[in-house]
């Protein structure tokens, strides 16, 4: 794996668990993405793991994120899959950019039960392109298992990446 300059996020991951012990590490993960994401906060999303190539994050299955029937509501379960791989690609993308997501697509595959568990991860060559190219896009795998070990959703999300100091259009 080719090794790329640390961006800001990355490198204050890294330095916030060379401060804290191993065991408080997705405590530390939580607390620095539920400040930057508020909806992440409010809803209750836990960061069990985070590094370039893999985040994870759990959500429990508490009154405040569930529908009608008692299970995780839809939005929620979007919400984990868009964060898990929202960070990845947020710990990658170089300071001299931006990451936006650009297509969020979810299927509803079978009814949730219980918490969830969101794993987005980085193949190589993503991982590579979002270093070297001055812009483009990517599709981040994601997984999205509920105390079953079944999927109740399948998403798919792209997320492209564009230099913070483009030009403006001229009207």
């Amino acid at each position: 794996m080719a090794s790329y300059k640390l961006n800001r996020m990355a490198s204050g991951i890294r330095k916030m668990e060379s401060v804290l012990p191993e065991a408080w590490h997705s405590l530390g993960y939580t607390f620095v993405f539920n400040r930057m994401v508020k909806l992440a906060g409010t809803a209750g999303l836990q960061v069990e793991r985070l590094s370039q190539r893999e985040s994870t994050v759990r959500l429990k299955n508490r009154r405040r994120v569930q529908n009608h029937i008692g299970g995780l509501h839809a939005c929620s379960m979007a919400l984990a899959a868009e964060s898990a791989t929202g960070m990845l690609v947020g710990m990658n993308v170089p300071d001299t950019h931006v990451p936006l997501i650009k297509t969020m697509k979810v299927d509803f595959v079978r009814r949730c039960q219980g918490d969830i568990k969101a794993t987005a991860t980085l193949s190589e060559d993503d991982y590579r392109r979002i270093h070297e190219e001055d812009k483009g896009d990517v599709t981040v795998e994601c997984r999205v298992e509920d105390d079953s070990g079944k999927e109740p959703i399948k998403a798919e999300m792209i997320w492209a990446w564009i230099g913070k100091d483009r030009p403006k259009k001229k009207e």
